[in-house]
């Protein structure tokens, strides 16, 4: 199935919209459409590459002043979600991201919704459409099956 094109008389807002999608329990709404080697993700407008969240910054408050980043308050590379972005130097960016490590290696352990942040979540594409999931087990390969059907 072929990815529907953006028109490039769509507006930001509409652009963002199409390639999106909200994560009910956490309020992050993600961006399904491409991502660069770092995770975050990233779109073509006005014949420029824009860093999704930025560009989502942009669209909802307006430019962003020189010398700033867009932070994420969620820490999902993917998020757009304007309400769970703000600004900041690249200093309150990285005091803002060794808080919260200091803060995540006392939390209790336990299954982890990033797959940043969790070796048992695979990504797999197939088809042009991304698909996670959570492994369960992994059985050796030289290992038997867990049974075998005999005929006589």
């Amino acid at each position: 199935m072929p990815v529907k094109r953006c028109s490039p008389h769509w507006s930001l807002q509409r652009r963002l919209a199409e390639r999106s999608v909200r994560d009910p329990e956490t309020g992050c709404i993600l961006w399904t459409a491409g991502r660069n080697t770092n995770g975050y993700g990233h779109m073509r407008w006005h014949s420029r590459l824009w860093l999704a969240h930025r560009a989502s910054w942009v669209a909802r408050h307006g430019p962003i002043p020189k010398g700033l980043c867009v932070c994420h308050r969620c820490d999902v590379r993917t998020c757009i979600n304007s309400d769970q972005l703000f600004l900041g130097t690249h200093q309150d960016n990285m005091t803002d991201r060794a808080l919260k490590l200091s803060h995540e290696l006392r939390m209790e352990a336990g299954p982890e919704r990033r797959p940043s942040k969790a070796p048992e979540i695979i990504h797999i594409w197939l088809w042009g459409k991304e698909f996670v999931t959570r492994v369960l087990e992994i059985r050796d390969a030289k290992a038997p099956p867990p049974f075998r059907m005999t005929g006589k």
